[in-house]
């Protein structure tokens, strides 16, 4: 094997070899032979909660770096005429750590295709295929590292690292869950087991004469060098998956830099995702997604991006262990929407709803509940649950419950149960939730 420090000017012995297949493992890299040990000079790049417990556990390990560089977004102005600023959590993060630089990336897209990597890493470029670079190839000890940041790093901004120093951090166990929002998308389907892993990154490159991205190209698409595998309670929320999951991607991650500090023998990848073009899969598949079988038996599920419209409770469509899901993966960034009908003599009105503290109907409440709740969908009581609190009990589509804790009726704070029904329930009127 072709040692990444003897690199000539061709593109070829700057990378490795690369895996033949995705279900070969008979193939061994190792990322150095020297002995001496050199500690890294980490860019590292995040901007959400999940990139802070991340940074938290390299942060800790000083024994695998000396360097440690954080890039991440700028404040940004939100809300209506921009009367709030957003602060990055990383930005917050690195601000209380000491002997860490921050750089701030460029706001938009495209200002950030072409931004300049911060030093030391500039100073040094791989050959591409296309062009020779002047600049001298990237040392073994400098490392890439990403972790859920939002941004498509170019190939210019990727070959300013060695193939095998590109590293994600991805929360789930791929090729399961590719895409924007992994936690999301296992809650959703209510997966008994997750994870996290991770992977080297390929650069998203143009597209080839047919119309395709390469093979060997893509987000979410490389060599898994490790991962982890997790149980996901049934009653897991996406605050609570991302906490453990961040720290343990933390945890894998520092493994994973010791054994190249410390110049161990790195064995084979465990698999090697394909690009989405050799799976088939299309990125934009709609919800639910469809499960993609690859060599080796493998799954690849998409995870797409969360809409406003993937928060909205049909009653006459969703069982009520479904909308429980869908809150408990996404109730943080897509509250659950619906609508709730009053009807009286003098007509039906109906108003845009938020529901909050979302559970299945409790045990305890069973018989009680479906003794007093009608049978048809959206049909609602508010009784004590037994919290012994008021609750509103929906019923939804296969004759389950949902017991609700608190609303927001639009322009409204959030209110409790029994307050909202207070105001809502009277004489002569009948109440029921819809979705459209």
């Amino acid at each position: 094997m072709v040692s990444c420090i003897s690199i000539s000017l061709r593109v070829s012995r700057c990378r490795f070899r690369a895996l033949g297949n995705s279900s070969s493992l008979s193939i061994a890299r190792q990322y150095g032979t020297s002995t001496q040990q050199e500690k890294l000079k980490v860019l590292f790049m995040g901007r959400d909660e999940f990139s802070c417990l991340v940074l938290e556990e390299l942060y800790k390990a000083r024994d695998v770096w000396d360097e440690l560089v954080v890039a991440t977004n700028p404040d940004q102005r939100v809300g209506r005429r921009g009367s709030q600023i957003s602060i990055s959590p990383l930005k917050a993060k690195v601000e209380t750590l000491q002997d860490v630089r921050v750089k701030l990336i460029p706001p938009s897209k495209a200002e950030f295709r072409k931004w300049k990597l911060p030093e030391p890493f500039a100073s040094y470029s791989c050959p591409t295929e296309t062009s020779i670079e002047s600049s001298p190839p990237p040392p073994q000890s400098h490392i890439l590292v990403t972790a859920s940041f939002g941004r498509i790093l170019t190939g210019k901004h990727l070959a300013h690292f060695l193939p095998t120093r590109r590293l994600n951090v991805h929360p789930s166990l791929l090729p399961q869950y590719r895409g924007p929002a992994p936690i999301q998308h296992a809650l959703l389907n209510g997966d008994e087991e997750t994870g996290v892993c991770v992977i080297e990154m390929l650069p998203a490159v143009k597209k080839t004469s047919d119309g395709q991205p390469p093979r060997k190209s893509g987000i979410d698409a490389g060599d898994i060098w490790a991962h982890r595998k997790l149980p996901q309670p049934g009653s897991a929320t996406f605050d609570q998956m991302r906490d453990i999951l961040g720290r343990e991607g933390g945890q894998l991650l520092v493994k994973l830099l010791r054994d190249i500090v410390n110049k161990k023998e790195v064995s084979e990848p465990l698999l090697s995702v394909p690009s989405f073009r050799e799976t088939g899969v299309d990125r934009k598949i709609q919800s639910p997604p469809k499960p993609q079988r690859i060599d080796g038996g493998s799954t690849i599920r998409p995870a797409p991006m969360i809409y406003l419209e993937d928060a909205q409770f049909d009653p006459q469509k969703l069982t009520a262990e479904q909308a429980h899901r869908r809150w408990r993966a996404i109730g943080h960034q897509r509250p659950t929407s619906t609508f709730v009908e009053v009807s009286s003599p003098a007509g039906t009105t109906k108003r845009a709803v938020q529901l909050h503290d979302l559970q299945m109907c409790p045990q305890e409440s069973a018989d009680a509940v479906h003794q007093r709740l009608p049978l048809d969908s959206g049909s609602v009581i508010c009784m004590t649950n037994p919290q012994d609190t008021m609750a509103l009990f929906i019923r939804c589509s296969d004759g389950s419950v949902l017991c609700v804790g608190k609303i927001k009726p639009e322009g409204k704070p959030v209110l409790h149960a029994q307050a909202f029904w207070n105001g809502v329930q009277g004489k002569n009127k009948a109440v029921r939730f819809t979705g459209h």
